[in-house]
């Protein structure tokens, strides 16, 4: 069974800010990393909350402001030793696009609902290159006697 850490995004690509940064930094942020979430981490880098898209967009014209102001502080979050099974149910049950990840107490990456997007493809391609193809069923039983 795959664990989390296999196909998360790990801290060390991980881009964060900090809680004084203002909702048109992080709006900055996200477009020119071309992602949906940012981890809110303090000076050491403990995870305070989280930013997204759609927090950026509901703030507004209050571009200003700082984002302590407009993060999500009671995120749920998994670690990097769960099972992909647990994450992508947590995901789905509290409609959540991503979870950061961490390992005792620690910020070690944030897996998103794209993560899982990819590990569906994969299995897709995997599925589709075992089964045969609906127009090689029809050859092989014409073929039979």
């Amino acid at each position: 069974m795959l664990d989390v850490s296999e196909i998360m995004t790990p801290r060390r690509s991980l881009v964060v800010i900090s809680p004084s940064a203002t909702v048109d930094e992080a709006r900055r942020t996200m477009a020119a990393h071309g992602i949906r979430h940012l981890p809110v981490t303090d000076e050491r880098g403990a995870l305070m909350g989280l930013v997204s898209q759609t927090d950026v967009l509901v703030a507004g014209n209050g571009g200003d402001r700082a984002l302590r102001e407009v993060m999500v502080r009671e995120i749920d979050t998994v670690d990097e030793r769960s099972n992909l099974r647990h994450a992508a149910m947590l995901m789905f049950r509290r409609k959540r696009s991503c979870l950061p990840v961490l390992r005792n107490d620690e910020l070690r990456g944030i897996i998103t609902d794209s993560d899982f997007l990819g590990v569906a493809i994969t299995l897709m391609e995997q599925l589709e290159s075992v089964e045969p193809e609906a127009e090689e069923l029809a050859l092989h039983e014409d073929a039979a006697p």
